[in-house]
């Protein structure tokens, strides 16, 4: 009853905050789910996806927009352990030759598709990433300003293919919002928010802890006492 009162793009942003969404998913028709994964951010559609059989991702994700199977697709071409697997598209992206109140302005367009605006991200005239401005700066920036004065040209960035296992600790050091994950040819393939690395880091400390108990993964916890005791001893 729940659905038709709420509508595609209310369902999607509660399917981003509970647990197995995929179960409530199956309640809806093809059409009317395709619907809710494209109003998702692309990051956690995908993780959606991954619970259904392959048969049913590709119907779906072939009865999203255009926009959104991109995303898609270009999201699940990685593999799990590539940074890549993890960011969103989910982003607000300029170009540094733009005046404040063309940024502004272009800000606001975007933020009605992209609500990760706490960072907006800069490119140079081939594309590439240039650095990074803090809302705030932007915000209270006089007209008169130049933009290159608040663009911050050394902010850190990751690239998509980079292993999880391998900038782990890099990016729990640089405490921002959100960072760019580049594309080989340095332009920004997605971001990864402060979120996707707190779970990041969560996941990693979990496998330790696991480890030092003499365990080789969390889900051993679920396995009989007896096997557990071997496993340890």
């Amino acid at each position: 009853r729940l659905y038709p009162l709420l509508g595609p793009e209310w369902i999607a942003e509660i399917f981003t905050y509970i647990e197995d969404p995929d179960e409530y998913l199956k309640e809806l028709d093809l059409g009317q789910a395709a619907q809710v994964l494209s109003y998702m951010d692309s990051d956690d559609a995908v993780d959606v996806l991954d619970e259904l059989d392959d048969t049913t991702q590709e119907k779906l994700v072939g009865m999203m927009d255009e926009e959104s199977s991109h995303d898609i697709k270009m999201l699940q071409s990685y593999e799990d352990d590539e940074v890549g697997s993890l960011m969103t598209t989910n982003f607000i992206v300029i170009h540094e030759n733009l005046t404040i109140r063309q940024a502004m302005r272009e800000l606001i367009r975007q933020a009605g598709e992209n609500d990760n605006i706490s960072t907006v991200y800069v490119i140079d005239k081939n594309d590439q990433f240039y650095g990074a401005i803090d809302l705030k700066d932007l915000i209270i920036a006089r007209e008169n300003d130049s933009l290159s004065n608040i663009i911050s040209r050394s902010y850190p960035s990751v690239y998509e293919h980079g292993k999880i296992a391998d900038c782990i600790e890099d990016l729990t050091d640089y405490e921002e919002d959100s960072i760019p994950v580049l594309s080989e040819n340095g332009t920004i393939a997605g971001i990864l928010t402060a979120n996707d690395i707190v779970e990041l880091v969560d996941n990693a400390m979990g496998d330790d802890y696991a480890k030092l108990a003499g365990l080789t993964s969390e889900e051993d916890l679920n396995e009989p006492t007896f096997t557990s005791m071997k496993k340890r001893l």
